[in-house]
């Protein structure tokens, strides 16, 4: 009898234990949620297969099944938006919230339409220390002008201008800032877009680092250095940020300032040649060269707009350097026309940017 009651207790131990194990693999399972939608047509109401799904932050991204729908499986808890695109449908946005242990509606639909608004990007990602950043609104439709709005929550985010219009075939520049003032760590934000019945989201990630608030830390981990820069204009700060190598590929990084009115430049990438210590050159034309965020570098047709008072960081990539290369001894970006104002000098030059 006694031995069939140790058995018992042993054997309700055991249960007991089990259920703790249970409760907390439960729980672990509970720390966080998903997104799961469908997307319909707004005419017919019929599902939508092979529709891009971008969410953000994070830009993970799926296409919707034959059946319209689409997933996103564990999921930390917190605001998200999803953006929703397919050619012959207008881009549709819509925010959502994620919840520990929940599934969430991603419910959307697609009206019918080419879209009339294209933003340069998709994301603006500020390190320590930078508070400025811009993008474009473009208008890609066939006929008339397309009024926009750009809408947030966030305190520490203004931007200007909030909302415009914009001829056909024309762009119109959006300044994003940050006041660091008013966050403690790093953040993610979404601004929205909105025209014409669509609604395109730019994410948002702001990197806080130590030493915020005017302490006087450097922003950047630089790498690299620069002797001397001399700029084209003393009215045009430029600030050398970094230089690396990987194989026989240099590219260097500085930020650049124009402090007179808005400026737009074409740059002359043929003529813009470097030479390393060794006396090797480096013809204009393989060098490449990107403003802001922009993923296309600068060509000799396409026009580039630095605003007033804002910084913008731009890298320049060098190939086929040469192995016994220390350093690029000069490089000159050349200038070959600007608008509404001409600098003092046409170039940018750069000395001994060693990586």
């Amino acid at each position: 009898m006694r031995k069939s009651t140790v058995c018992l207790c042993w054997l309700a131990c055991c249960m007991s234990i089990m259920l703790v194990f249970a409760g907390c693999a439960k729980d672990e399972v509970d720390t966080t949620g998903a997104i799961y939608g469908i997307v319909n047509d707004a005419d017919s109401g019929e599902p939508v297969s092979g529709v891009y799904v971008v969410l953000n932050p994070g830009g993970k991204t799926t296409n919707t099944g034959s059946d319209g729908r689409y997933e996103f499986q564990n999921m930390e808890p917190g605001q998200y938006t999803i953006q929703i695109s397919k050619n012959g449908y207008k881009t549709n946005t819509k925010r959502i919230s994620v919840v520990a242990g929940e599934e969430a509606s991603g419910d959307m639909m697609l009206e019918r339409g080419e879209a009339r608004i294209k933003l340069s990007i998709g994301s603006l990602s500020f390190a320590k220390g930078e508070t400025s950043k811009t993008f474009d609104v473009m208008n890609v439709g066939t006929s008339g002008s397309v009024s926009w709005s750009v809408t947030f929550s966030e305190p520490w985010l203004k931007v200007t201008p909030a909302k415009g219009s914009t001829g056909q075939g024309k762009s119109s520049t959006v300044v994003v800032n940050i006041d660091r003032d008013k966050i403690t760590q790093d953040v993610t934000a979404n601004l929205l877009v909105e025209a014409d019945g669509e609604s395109m989201p730019v994410s948002v990630s702001v990197q806080f680092g130590e030493g915020e608030g005017g302490g006087g830390d450097e922003p950047f981990d630089k790498k690299g250095s620069c002797k001397e820069i001399v700029s084209c204009d003393s009215e045009v700060k430029v600030e050398f940020l970094s230089c690396v190598k990987n194989a026989d590929v240099v590219e260097f990084q500085f930020m650049l300032t124009n402090n007179r009115e808005d400026w737009q430049v074409w740059f002359n990438r043929d003529k813009s040649d470097a030479v390393d210590d060794k006396g090797n050159s480096y013809p204009g034309y393989y060098t490449k060269f990107y403003v802001g965020n922009s993923d296309s570098f600068v060509t000799n047709g396409n026009a580039v707009s630095f605003l007033k008072g804002v910084s913008i960081k731009c890298r320049v990539v060098v190939p086929n350097i040469k192995d016994e290369a220390s350093c690029l001894q000069r490089l000159d970006w050349q200038i070959s026309s600007s608008q509404p104002w001409n600098p003092q000098v046409k170039k940018i030059t750069f000395t001994e940017v060693k990586w």
